[in-house]
């Protein structure tokens, strides 16, 4: 089983919402083609018609799931953010500046001499 599968299953979903139909439009033109071309008394095609109808709606019913999904997610976070405000906003904005080291600390850090075993810094030859 994938891992990444439910990460990209979102994606997915709305892509073959769109997708689905002309997949849809091009089996059954190319069934009734062959139908009409072999006809004999019986339309068969049209039950292809109803297979594909049916999955063309619930390729619908999995992209409104994952809006739904969405809006309910974006609705709670900006709830959040109505209560708790730009001032939570800043006391995380400054965690972050905190806790992420900057470009020139790890430069520096990468460019110094390893350190001793006794804690003193070796020196280069």
């Amino acid at each position: 089983m994938n891992p990444l599968r439910w990460l990209f299953s979102p994606i997915r979903d709305l892509t073959q919402a769109v997708v689905m139909p002309f997949k849809a439009l091009f089996v059954v033109g190319l069934t009734g083609t062959v139908n009409a071309m072999t006809y004999h008394g019986v339309w068969w095609f049209k039950w292809v018609a109803l297979g594909m109808g049916i999955a063309v709606l619930l390729s619908f019913a999995r992209a409104a799931r994952t809006l739904l999904l969405l809006a309910l997610v974006a609705y709670a976070g900006h709830r959040i953010y109505q209560r708790y405000g730009q001032t939570a906003r800043q006391h995380f904005d400054d965690w972050v500046a905190r806790t992420q080291p900057q470009a020139a600390q790890v430069m520096a850090a990468l460019r110094a001499p390893p350190a001793a075993p006794g804690g003193q810094a070796a020196s280069r030859p």
